[in-house]
């Protein structure tokens, strides 16, 4: 049952010694005794239930991401004050439909064992297989999550510069700039990087030939796309939340009864800080579910050393896909916008229930009727 696994766990684990040349030492029986280990079929099991696991999850996260997608679209739309930040938001959720829909995808070539051959072999494994790209889009994910952020920071801290400098078509720049910036920072390199040996695909940043370059790309994607974003994170919105707290005492200690003005002053505020406290949350997760893995294979130089540590990558690689599928159901929860279109969904699909069992009723009640007028007139 886990042959084919096996297998690519061992080529995985030849490939350290590949120089270039065809060889993929497959032939030295030492190499492959350390796969007839009990553990080694643990991780290999424990690799094919991640990949079934991620379908489900994904499957949930598609559903998910694009009800709120929807909701969000509609919320923009009906709303008065056409504000830039919802496109930001918009942008963030179909990122994450793009990955769940990927997920999907990738996780379903592994577990279906493809064997690759030709250009079209290629292909799929420096794409799908290496989860090529579903690494572009988890990546543009971080970068407007972050322009997302300095546009809150920006309207909470510096207001009057915010209203004064910040024009429509920087969001415009900004959510094209993380599609673009998010495929560039990986996709380049995963192509380079993936070989298909016997049919199976070896890739994404195996195959450095210089150690140097190696390391130099993996220091900077863990401090461009993980320490960073964290730090920025955390000093943004520490930083909103006490402006916030402060703006909202002095609008307390100022409050005018019965003043149009002021309640609708109170009323953007809070819009803000409902916006804020869902962003909080996103940016939270994020951080719970991408660092583990980023910091585990920064310190792991080979994570196919030995089927333990093996086992941890499978485990960490795992966080990402949940964290995607759960933003939709954050975004349910703690978007007012949101909540209000989902809202209303269910209310009318429970009246056209109703309105169905209603109108079939109706009909029996009505051929009932019908049948005993004519019994009546039969035995007149």
């Amino acid at each position: 049952m886990y042959s084919r696994w096996i297998f690519r766990f061992m080529l995985y684990h030849v490939a350290a010694d590949m120089t270039g040349n065809n060889s993929t030492g497959l032939n030295d029986t030492t190499s492959a005794a350390p796969f007839l280990d009990p553990e080694w079929l643990l991780a290999a099991a424990l690799e094919i239930s991640s990949q079934f696991a991620v379908i489900g999850i994904a499957l949930i996260g598609t559903a998910a991401n694009a009800m709120v997608l929807y909701a969000l679209i509609v919320h923009n739309a009906r709303e008065t004050k056409k504000r830039v930040v919802n496109l930001l938001i918009i942008n963030q959720n179909l990122l994450d439909l793009c990955c769940c829909l990927l997920a999907v995808i990738i996780a379903a070539m592994r577990v279906s064992n493809i064997y690759l051959t030709g250009a079209l072999g290629y292909i799929l494994c420096s794409i799908f297989i290496s989860a090529n790209a579903a690494y572009c889009l988890f990546n543009a994910s971080i970068i407007n999550l972050m322009a997302l952020t300095i546009e809150r920071y920006m309207k909470v801290v510096y207001p009057f510069w915010s209203k004064k400098n910040f024009k429509r078509w920087m969001i415009y720049a900004a959510i094209v700039f993380s599609w673009v910036a998010g495929i560039l920072s990986v996709g380049p390199v995963g192509f380079a990087t993936s070989i298909v040996v016997e049919g199976t695909c070896l890739g994404f940043q195996l195959f450095f030939e210089i150690d140097e370059i190696k390391a130099g790309y993996g220091t900077w994607s863990f401090l461009s796309f993980s320490l960073l974003p964290v730090v920025f994170f955390v000093y943004c919105y520490g930083h909103i939340v006490v402006v916030m707290r402060k703006q909202m005492r002095v609008m307390a200690g100022h409050n005018v009864e019965g003043s149009a003005q002021s309640a609708s002053h109170a009323q953007n505020k809070r819009i803000k800080w409902n916006i804020i406290k869902t962003m909080i949350i996103v940016s939270a997760f994020f951080v719970v579910c991408w660092f583990p893995h980023n910091v585990y294979i920064m310190i792991v130089e080979n994570v196919l050393k030995s089927s333990e540590l093996t086992i941890g990558y499978i485990v960490t690689i795992f966080l990402p896909y949940i964290n995607i599928s759960l933003n939709p159901f954050i975004y349910a929860i703690k978007h007012e916008g949101v909540r209000q279109i989902l809202g209303r969904m269910i209310i009318c699909r429970k009246r056209d229930n109703a309105a169905t069992i209603s109108g079939t009723s109706g009909n029996s009640a009505s051929a009932a009727t019908k049948r005993t007028s004519r019994v009546v007139v039969s035995h007149k």
